[in-house]
């Protein structure tokens, strides 16, 4: 159990802790279901242009807005009191730079991705390099979401 913090309403802010897990959880679970699209996607051009598409739509109208939902959220319960331990502000950091990666970097990389395989195809080297680079990216930005949840489970002492 999440207790609100002294002074806080506590069904508005249980409210924005179900709000924050929740939005939290779904778009990791997207995130993470980004690989198999890719990898199922790979069997030709055309499967692989319906996969990346996929990707694409989930992480601009779902994940991304979901995680955009869970910083309110989070930003809305330190308003309302929550005590800001030196994990969190860690945690706030990577949060900060991972949406800032998402949609600077990997949404115009993925895009681009996209219209070079339309355009050159699987073998081409501008598509593979391309496609390497966001898979990279992509990792990475896995590998920062599940710092940033460890983070929450262990609530760690510096």
């Amino acid at each position: 159990m999440h207790p609100a913090p002294e002074g806080a309403n506590d069904f508005i802010y249980t409210l924005l802790v179900y709000i924050h897990i929740l939005s939290g959880m779904i778009a990791i679970g997207f995130n993470f279901t980004y690989v198999v699209w890719i990898q199922r996607g790979k069997r030709d051009r055309d499967t692989l242009i319906f996969a990346l598409k996929g990707v694409k739509f989930l992480d601009d109208y779902i994940a991304n807005p979901l995680y955009i939902i869970a910083g309110i959220s989070g930003v809305l319960m330190i308003l309302m009191g929550k005590a800001v331990a030196t994990w969190l502000w860690i945690a706030i950091i990577i949060y900060g730079v991972v949406m800032l990666i998402a949609y600077v970097v990997y949404t115009p990389l993925l895009s681009r991705q996209i219209r070079l395989l339309a355009e050159k195809g699987m073998e081409s080297p501008e598509y593979r390099q391309i496609a390497n680079r966001s898979n990279v990216i992509g990792a990475m930005m896995g590998m920062a979401v599940i710092i940033i949840v460890a983070l929450k489970i262990f609530e760690p002492t510096f």
